[in-house]
């Protein structure tokens, strides 16, 4: 369990929080470090980071709900989900991708950052409410079939994007 998970597991105890509640606190946070990986100047590297965002955050909620999972089964969940996010993030990665090769340093970074960092937040914000409701329904890590999960993972992103 890592520091943030045990730190809101022991305050969420203490402060009668549910887990869900907890959760919501780790996915905010989450949603956070995930838009602030848009200020990563190499294109592909954001998405790496973004993905590692994703993972911790899955553990650290899997954690809440009493799942020991590891970093490599994540891993894989992830891929697939962010691979279901594809058609609906593409356009927004494609356009900041290319304004990330402006040749005046920073600049690139600065005019892709509000499309990506929202489309950021909103995928890491649909990949944890999605954890959550399945873990609220009584699911575990082994039983999560990320193909099933796709319709409440594009719902999520959607909402959360619109908003």
């Amino acid at each position: 369990m890592s520091t943030a998970t045990a730190e809101t597991t022991i305050n969420s105890q203490e402060s009668g929080l549910s887990r869900s509640d907890a959760s919501n606190g780790l996915i905010k946070s989450s949603c956070a470090w995930a838009a602030a990986s848009t200020l990563i100047p190499l294109s592909g590297a954001d998405i790496a980071a973004l993905a590692a965002v994703q993972a911790n955050l899955v553990i650290n909620i899997s954690s809440l709900y009493g799942e020991k999972v590891e970093k490599y089964a994540v891993s894989g969940v992830i891929a697939t989900l962010l691979g279901t996010l594809l058609p609906a993030y593409a356009a927004t990665y494609a356009l900041t991708a290319a304004a990330k090769v402006i040749p005046i340093p920073g600049v690139g970074s600065l005019l892709s950052f509000p499309a990506l960092a929202g489309s950021n937040a909103a995928a890491t914000y649909a990949v944890g409410k999605v954890f959550v409701n399945h873990y609220e329904n009584g699911g575990t890590f082994a039983s999560f079939n990320p193909t099933a999960s796709k319709d409440s993972l594009m719902s999520e992103f959607a909402a959360k994007k619109a908003s």
